[in-house]
């Protein structure tokens, strides 16, 4: 149900509801409401074309937690899910990631750099990450190396919100007191599934990547 309703929130399904409203509207003639909606519909076409809109709302969440200091021994790292294109992995036989693929590569890169840390990966689907994070590479593996070998690995595939990101990870993880665990999400993510994981009694040292915004507001055209 939230997955709809997010959907029919998004900008562009806002445009075409607008667009049928102006065909139902002309068909019973009701002239002042076409011209209410295509006039609307013109209007945020414009503000989305002309505004960088996404930067303005996402720079005030990337700019609110930054990175933590890494510290010397990490116990876990949690990479929450949303980076990977698993369909076309699927079909493809190659690990194709999105516009925030840098979860993924950031957790390659501190797998290597702390080879004892347990790896976590929620929203995922199993299959998808195994042929890839292992020692020996396959003809299409794009992470890989010794820093993989004889380590835990967990894959939670089942995970379908940060909610369920952060309840199944610790679940599975079982982090004990005292322990350094580091969270990976997108920076305009971060503030959220911080929270979302100390509310689950975890709290966890910040690493958002995936920055969408300079931080700074200014008015330029994004075309």
């Amino acid at each position: 149900m939230g997955e709809w309703i997010w959907t029919l929130l998004q900008p562009s399904s806002i445009v075409a509801l607008l667009i049928v409203l102006a065909f139902l509207a002309n068909a019973i003639r009701w002239r002042w409401m076409v011209a209410v909606t295509l006039t609307s519909v013109v209007l945020m076409l414009a503000a989305l074309t002309l505004l960088p809109l996404g930067g303005w709302l996402g720079a005030p969440l990337e700019t609110r937690i930054a990175a933590a200091p890494l510290p010397d021994r990490v116990d876990g790292i949690v990479v929450l899910g949303g980076a990977v294109e698993w369909r076309v992995t699927l079909e493809r036989g190659q690990l194709a990631l999105n516009e925030a693929g840098e979860r993924v590569v950031a957790a390659a890169a501190l797998a290597q750099r702390y080879p004892e840390a347990k790896l976590v990966f929620t929203g995922n689907f199993g299959d998808v990450f195994e042929a890839d994070f292992r020692v020996n590479p396959t003809e299409r593996s794009l992470f890989f190396g010794d820093h993989f070998a004889n380590r835990s690995i967990l894959f939670l595939g089942q995970a379908r919100s940060t909610y369920e990101d952060a309840l199944f990870a610790l679940e599975a993880a079982l982090p004990q007191q005292g322990e350094n665990w580091i969270l990976v999400t997108s920076a305009w993510h971060m503030p959220r599934a911080l929270g979302t994981f100390a509310a689950r009694g975890l709290t966890a040292l910040t690493y958002p990547v995936d920055y969408r915004s300079t931080g700074e507001l200014r008015i330029s055209p994004n075309w």
